[in-house]
């Protein structure tokens, strides 16, 4: 006779599994965006058109799944707001985020973006719901030192433009993920990412209409990464907040610092960029100081 406790223990390890394998699925498919973004652009396609195709397919298919797994759309009033406003400042980070590529190499954009978790932990603290630290001061210290060596000690031949779109969607980032915490408090996940990117669409279509140019692709490597923008993207924010339902937000955080680890691998793999020593002992840094943050929650 099986055990009932041996049978719940199995089918809680596997839940563990499935959420442990969405949340790393969510990691290598986030991670390889700014590469898909930068195939794009050398192949013709701006970014807006980016973005906004992005997130027009991001709200398609969160609707679908809405309407595959019978959750509903309609959440109470106070969420939906901060899910709206939290879209608008989505589609902020993204033009940042993604416009960055066009002026920067794609694993400095990344390393500079990577660095909200460490603003996540002072805007908490600011906010009185953490304490200030001597760890947290230090890890923003250690976090600020590493970025200086992976930019390679100097701002020559950088962009200032493309330094600060990267920092603004580090800054807007921690914004969101602030509001996102009261969000999800009061509704379903899926169901504020549903009006977060309905929001986010909804802002980056009326820019496009006015300011924006449409650039389509104009070869294959280019549609490519244009398409796997959208499907990267999508596939890794649905697969966090997945992942999450069954390893606790902790785990999922703690798993999701593989990002900027992957996306600086995938840089130099599809991209061919070069990572000195110096860069890539400030990338160790940077990496170090984010696990020290999220790790001391």
């Amino acid at each position: 006779m099986v055990d009932a406790g041996t049978v719940s223990s199995g089918a809680g390890f596997k839940q563990q599994a499935l959420g442990v394998g969405l949340v790393v699925l969510s990691t290598i498919a986030i991670a390889i965006v700014p590469s898909f973004a930068k195939l794009a652009y050398e192949g013709g396609s701006n970014t807006l058109s980016v973005i906004t195709g992005r997130s027009i397919f991001s709200v398609l298919i969160t609707l679908l799944l809405l309407g595959a797994s019978r959750q509903p759309i309609a959440i109470p009033r106070r969420p939906m707001w901060i899910a709206l406003a939290m879209g608008v400042a989505y589609a902020v980070m993204l033009y940042g985020y993604l416009g960055a590529v066009n002026y920067l190499p794609v694993s400095l954009v990344i390393l500079i973006y990577f660095i909200h978790p460490v603003l996540v932990g002072f805007i908490v603290m600011f906010l009185g719901q953490e304490k200030l630290t001597i760890i947290s001061i230090g890890a923003l210290v250690a976090a600020l030192v590493g970025l200086y060596l992976a930019i390679g000690l100097s701002f020559e031949g950088l962009s200032g433009v493309g330094l600060s779109l990267a920092a603004l969607a580090m800054a807007v980032t921690a914004i969101i993920v602030v509001c996102g915490a009261r969000a999800t408090a009061e509704a379903k996940a899926i169901s504020v990412g549903f009006y977060m990117m309905l929001s986010a669409a909804v802002t980056l279509t009326v820019i496009f209409a006015f300011f924006g140019t449409l650039a389509l692709p104009t070869t294959p490597l280019a549609w490519t990464g244009f398409i796997g923008v959208a499907v990267a993207s999508t596939v890794g924010t649905l697969a966090f907040i997945s992942g999450m339902a069954y390893v606790g937000a902790a785990r999922a955080a703690m798993i999701s610092n593989l990002e900027p680890v992957l996306g600086v691998l995938f840089a130099i793999a599809v991209l061919g960029e070069r990572v000195s020593l110096l860069q890539g002992v400030g990338i160790a840094i940077v990496i170090g100081a984010i696990f020290v943050m999220e790790m001391r929650r």
